[in-house]
């Protein structure tokens, strides 16, 4: 896998680091939580990611560390890699409910807002749609938690499974950071391994009337997405029966952004700092992919042997 921009002592500028930074504006360890603890519909969605959890053999590890954070009073941006479900993200933020009893705001694809029963589901939970940086900072500073992909359809639709692998397509996304920067926020990569075979990438075209419902007037701009396959078909619909493979999330420490006051007002230095923290958050990821084999099963092997045995006859 190649890595993103960036190396040498650069790179060292922001490799993980503890929380605790002087002068840093802190939040409240247990603010207002964004549903009610005996709400159905989390209730419902905690039961199943449950199920999912079992399915997918499902760990978080160091999750500790968003704990130290949160009891810190810091607030927290996740950020992460992208595959094209929702499945993974299901299943970190339950984990985290379960040991911290908080979920995060999120921020989402506008096709969410589009669809009938995800724009309930969205609405209920207070998510935020996408190019919308005003409600997100806001949310950043009054809830302090908040998770995003800054890949987005990019990186979860329009990459090349195969010959991109848990590749973080971040390019010129540089609201993040930004956002982390004006909210004084910590950010903290999640690497989500798992994800990228939880459903075929195939050869074949995602039909042109289901891109026009997801996407509306941005159809033409995810012509060439491809379809995946789960174990039971075509993926229509999120978290329709995926492949069984083992999913593990790995949370790295805070990110060092050095000075951000600069990196605040200097365009040149923001995009520096971007390139650093993306080689940073690549390698991270990188190194969870290697490591999978502590982690995985024979199940999981099996569904990605079978995987490279479809590439390789063309489906």
């Amino acid at each position: 896998m190649s890595p993103a921009p960036g190396t040498g002592a650069a790179e060292r500028a922001t490799q993980p680091r503890r929380a605790g930074r002087s002068g840093a504006e802190l939040v409240p360890a247990a603010p207002a939580p964004l549903v009610d603890a005996g709400d159905w519909l989390l209730r419902s969605g905690l039961s199943l990611a449950g199920a999912l959890g079992r399915y997918h053999r499902h760990r978080v590890l160091q999750l500790e560390r968003l704990e130290r954070l949160f009891a810190d009073g810091r607030r927290v941006i996740l950020v992460g890699n992208h595959a094209l479900d929702v499945v993974d993200p299901t299943l970190l933020l339950a984990q985290v409910h379960a040991r911290t009893g908080r979920l995060p705001h999120f921020i989402a694809h506008e096709a969410w807002f589009r669809i009938p029963v995800l724009r309930e589901f969205a609405r209920h939970f207070r998510v935020i749609p996408a190019r919308h940086p005003e409600e997100t900072v806001e949310a950043v500073r009054s809830h302090g938690f908040l998770m995003l992909y800054p890949g987005g359809v990019r990186e979860s639709g329009m990459r090349d499974y195969h010959r991109e692998p848990y590749t973080l397509q971040w390019q010129e996304r540089t609201g993040y950071l930004r956002l982390a920067l004006e909210a004084d926020a910590e950010v903290v990569f999640v690497a989500a391994v798992g994800s990228d075979e939880a459903y075929y990438q195939s050869r074949l075209p995602t039909p042109g009337a289901l891109l026009r419902t997801l996407a509306g007037e941005d159809a033409s701009r995810y012509r060439g997405l491809r379809l995946r396959i789960g174990a039971a078909g075509p993926h229509l619909l999120p978290a329709l029966l995926p492949f069984p493979v083992r999913i593990t999330h790995s949370v790295s420490e805070p990110l060092d952004l050095g000075d951000r006051r600069r990196a605040l007002r200097d365009p040149e230095a923001l995009e520096e700092l971007h390139g650093r923290v993306w080689s940073t958050c690549q390698r991270f990821l990188d190194a969870a992919v290697a490591r999978r084999h502590h982690h995985g099963d024979l199940l999981d092997g099996g569904i990605r042997s079978l995987q490279r045995v479809l590439r390789q006859i063309g489906v």
